[in-house]
């Protein structure tokens, strides 16, 4: 008997004409007949209870004509879905040799020859997914009662069934076998699982991770109560440095927290401070010693900490000594050059307060300096060199002018970069003063070095003598390069800058002062704007704070 039907899908009709609905030809009509369809209904319901649930259906009839009908999709889903091997084992017997056949045309279209071979008549054709019932396979060849039809390019349906059966079948041995790996609840039990490559092969290496995750939590949490029923820091400190990632770690920290606080000392406080950044802790570490009736020894490291952390400013100095004074092992001494570096340390004192500042009291006292005796116009100074810092000591003068001279000089290479002139010169008016100690200033600076260790080749003696001090009070620059041979007899416009300048340099900012030489030789125009600078008062203009500098740029207009 020939059974030729497209692939079609069982259940898919409704009110409607079952069998033009799924297109079944009038061949297969007129064989089967009409009575079938109340029967076709009845039977898929069957089958397809005993695809999709677990219970055990009894068919009512032979199921083998209505298994071929069966939505191919339908049954592979139903092979995924199964939970148990009972499962798999039901709809093997359900789809065995004498029950599920056929093939499904897998290609686009093929062809239907009058005998197995390339060479054989093509009698029809017959589009993807059209099912092949077979009734014999030869040579490669499957024969559907009316052709013959190469099986390389169809697709069994059975194989194909058998093949996801397999699959899945594996997939739920594993799970089971998985199941029982798993099961253990000590690390001995997972390590055994582990340690056994040949429970392992085959099961997904996501699911080995997880057994080790499991591992690794009882780990943690055996390892977390062993610290805990300790309950001292090197028992917790053991646990997070084996578990990076522990899921103890923030009760770990706490719990040494509270050890740490529960010591009531320096160590213990700032412990707690280093490990929480709680500046409330700086203050319970400070008073810890304060309060102390003795002298107490502490972690230097922790010390160096609280030295970071709390001491900014040279007014914190006092505080800090007070406490080293109760610090056994040390000293302000071992903190010199950090004390140095704090916000607020001067290098430039007089010498009546250099004593008595908190630079020498509580740092410089213990050192010797090199002393080096500076004369400066208006002041003497005392250059104190140490080991990590220059102090400079002033004390005033007292001058008496002498006399005004003027001079000139080559600014050199580097100041005449600017212009680019290499032979730029500076003219200049300065005075002259005659200056020396007073009495009372001799005597500050006697009683200064009486007090204060030095190494110098010094006589006091010298501090008695007089020197000449001058300061400039004014000054212009100008250059004497010429642009051709004429110029000096060339009659031009000429432009010349005077600037007014504060005093010190780095004082108030300063003011130029321009003028314009008509009709005149570079010779003539030279003379007539120093005339103007000559004449020129500064400190009539802006104040006594200034003095004339710049620089006299004749060019042509």
């Amino acid at each position: 008997m020939t059974v030729l039907v497209p692939y079609i899908v069982v259940g898919a009709a409704s009110d409607g004409d079952f069998y033009v609905n799924n297109k079944i030809d009038n061949e297969l009509l007129n064989r089967v007949g009409a009575t079938i369809k109340s029967d076709i209904f009845t039977t898929k319901n069957e089958i397809h209870d005993a695809l999709t649930n677990n219970a055990i259906t009894t068919f009512t009839k032979n199921v083998k004509p209505y298994m071929s009908l069966i939505d191919h999709d339908f049954l592979i889903k139903a092979i995924n879905s199964a939970q148990s091997i009972e499962k798999l084992e039901s709809i093997k017997r359900l789809l065995s040799n004498d029950n599920y056949y056929g093939f499904v045309v897998k290609s686009p279209v093929v062809n239907q020859r009058n005998r197995p071979s390339t060479k054989g008549k093509i009698i029809n054709k017959h589009k993807k997914g059209t099912l092949i019932i077979s009734e014999k396979i030869e040579d490669g060849w499957v024969y559907n009662g009316e052709g013959w039809i190469y099986k390389k390019i169809l697709l069994s349906r059975l194989a194909d069934a058998q093949k996801a059966i397999s699959y899945r079948e594996n997939n739920l041995r594993l799970n089971q076998r998985y199941a029982g790996l798993v099961s253990g609840s000590s690390v001995a039990s997972i390590n055994k699982v582990l340690n056994n490559k040949e429970h392992l092969a085959g099961i997904p290496q996501d699911k080995i991770n997880k057994l080790k995750a499991k591992r690794y939590a009882l780990l943690d949490e055996a390892d977390f109560k062993a610290a805990k029923q300790k309950n001292t820091v090197a028992g917790f400190d053991r646990y997070l440095a084996q578990h990076k990632k522990g899921a103890y770690r923030n009760e770990a920290l706490l719990a040494k927290k509270a050890i740490f606080v529960s010591q009531a000392s320096f160590d213990g406080y700032m412990n707690a401070f280093a490990l929480t950044k709680k500046r409330s802790f700086l203050a319970l570490a400070k008073n810890a010693i304060v309060n102390s009736n003795e002298s107490v020894h502490v972690n230097r490291q922790l010390l160096d900490t609280y030295f970071e952390a709390q001491i900014k400013h040279k007014n914190s100095i006092s505080e800090f000594a007070g406490l080293l004074d109760k610090i056994n092992d040390a000293s302000i001494n071992d903190y010199s050059k950090k004390l140095l570096k704090l916000s607020g340390i001067n290098t430039s004192f007089r010498t009546d307060n250099y004593l008595e500042s908190i630079e020498y009291q509580y740092i410089l006292q213990y050192f010797t300096p090199q002393l080096n005796v500076n004369y400066h116009h208006k002041y003497l100074n005392l250059d104190l060199t140490y080991p990590d810092i220059n102090i400079r000591i002033k004390e005033d003068a007292n001058c008496d002018f002498k006399e005004t001279k003027n001079g000139v000089r080559n600014r050199g290479f580097l100041e005449s970069l600017v212009t680019l002139n290499g032979d730029d010169k500076v003219a200049y008016t300065y005075d002259v003063f005659n200056c020396k100690l007073g009495r009372s200033e001799l005597t500050s600076v006697k009683k200064l070095l009486h007090d204060l260790p030095y190494y110098a080749d010094f006589s006091a003696s010298t501090l008695s003598k007089s020197w000449e001090a001058t300061e400039t009070t004014s000054s212009y620059t100008y250059s004497t390069e010429t642009k051709s041979t004429s110029f000096s007899s060339q009659l031009a416009d000429w432009k010349y800058t005077i600037t007014c300048s504060g005093r010190p340099i780095f004082g108030p900012p300063s003011r130029t002062h321009s003028g314009l030489i008509k009709n005149s030789t570079h010779s003539d125009a030279y003379l007539m704007a120093q005339k103007a600078a000559d004449e020129l008062s500064c400190v009539e203009l802006h104040g006594p704070e200034y003095f004339k500098t710049g620089y006299v740029d004749i060019e042509i207009q």
